[in-house]
């Protein structure tokens, strides 16, 4: 059934999916409130030194250009083919975004959320049930004086991403011994030991751990930094043994679209080969505890596996992935895959063959038991690390046709006229 415009919209998320999908919605008639526990694009300014792996054109909107062209006569956007990094994308296209008439009216920053439920009436309740959705959801919000506020709303679009919920350390999943007390010591994400992190890490004992992107990111980083501070020197861990002599531990899809995301594997392969750098792989290796020694600002960390026993390290780079935080959601009735954590509908489509954007042909992939609830973005993904923007707008085009019952509804079809 359609809900209908002026309808209410939560939206929790200030990154780009959630600036986005507030500006589709405020475009069709929609009421929006947007929260966001920190600043506009937070998580892209983590790793705001570094560029991204897909160009401009990739990350942005028709309706996105269109409300920035509305707003501003002389804005001017990035080249479609520009390579922008994380800072330069929120200040050249998200931050002015949230900026405009249509998202900055609803948008609250600093206002956390803490749980989303359906107004008298418990989880367990009325489970498919057409009554489920005659009561408004409601999202509790903490803002940054510490009151607690409730919102209530026809629908809520979860947009709050992954990237501040950190996997554990430890060969199961769970964390290491002593990891709990020694985290607030260690990083996580992209370091920049050039610029603002290189007194933290220069002639340092380094151990990095993981074997994606973000751990190759760092091995590049950190290699640059080794060749003017000599005394750096990088341990990398990661679980898996090499395929193959002299392969690396990340697999190079040598067709991979994005040059910038095949370069970075193609150098931290090499990194890792390299028996005269600054930097030893250890493979089928993994965190059995961390010891964090304040008094002499180190760490003691337990191996197993291949390189086992106790090791000190000056810093840990923790780059183990993330996970979708569900326990806002715990009240609703969402439906997520048992192994990813992902949609359960959407994960079903990958473990049938489909690739990474195998809701576009399915939008009710996005559909949870909860009438008008829906995850969108890198968290809809769960614990995949594969997301990229363009899939993101994909699903706000999807689920507002959805909202509406208008099956082709598409404000990205064409550029639009100016709207103020």
């Amino acid at each position: 059934m359609a809900v209908d415009t002026p309808a209410r919209i939560v939206i929790v998320g200030a990154g780009p999916i959630g600036i986005e999908a507030a500006l589709y919605a405020r475009f069709l008639g929609y009421e929006v409130t947007l929260f966001d526990r920190g600043e506009v694009g937070s998580h892209l300014l983590e790793w705001g030194h570094v560029p991204m792996f897909t160009p401009f054109g990739m990350n942005c909107t028709p309706l996105g250009l269109s409300a920035l062209a509305a707003q501003d006569d002389d804005y001017v956007p990035p080249a479609e083919d520009a390579v922008l990094t994380g800072s330069e994308f929120v200040e050249q296209y998200l931050l002015p975004l949230a900026e405009t008439d249509l998202v900055a009216d609803g948008l609250k920053l600093r206002h956390e959320v803490i749980s989303i439920s359906r107004k008298s009436q418990l989880k367990q309740q009325n489970y498919g049930q057409p009554s489920r959705s005659a009561e408004p959801l409601v999202t509790l919000v903490k803002d940054a004086e510490g009151h607690e506020h409730l919102f209530e709303s026809e629908i809520v679009l979860d947009c709050s991403g992954v990237q501040g919920q950190p996997n554990y350390l430890g060969g199961g999943g769970n964390p290491a011994l002593g990891e709990l007390a020694s985290r607030p010591q260690f990083e996580f994400g992209v370091i920049d030991p050039s610029g603002a992190d290189r007194e933290r890490y220069a002639n340092q004992q380094v151990l990095v751990i993981g074997s994606g992107f973000t751990a190759a990111t760092n091995i590049c980083e950190l290699s640059r930094l080794a060749r003017e501070s000599l005394e750096t020197h990088v341990t990398w861990i990661t679980r898996n043994e090499i395929p193959a002599e002299g392969s690396g531990p990340l697999t190079v899809d040598q067709e991979d679209p994005f040059p910038q995301r095949r370069r970075v594997a193609d150098q931290a392969n090499q990194l890792a080969s390299d028996e005269n750098g600054h930097i030893d792989h250890w493979p089928e290796t993994t965190v059995k505890g961390i010891h964090y020694e304040s008094q002499n600002d180190h760490f003691h960390v337990t191996l197993a596996g291949k390189h086992e026993g106790v090791h000190t390290f000056d810093r840990v780079l923790a780059d183990v992935g993330h996970r979708p935080n569900l326990d806002m959601l715990r009240e609703l009735q969402v439906a997520t895959c048992i192994l990813s954590e992902a949609p359960r509908k959407l994960a079903a489509l990958w473990f049938a063959g489909g690739g990474a954007d195998a809701c576009q042909n399915d939008p009710t992939a996005l559909v949870h038991p909860e009438p008008n609830f829906y995850i969108l973005g890198a968290k809809s993904f769960g614990r995949r690390s594969d997301f990229l923007l363009s899939i993101g707008f994909d699903q706000i085009r999807q689920v507002f046709a959805l909202i509406g019952d208008r099956e082709n509804l598409n404000l990205y079809a064409k550029p639009l006229p100016p709207s103020k």
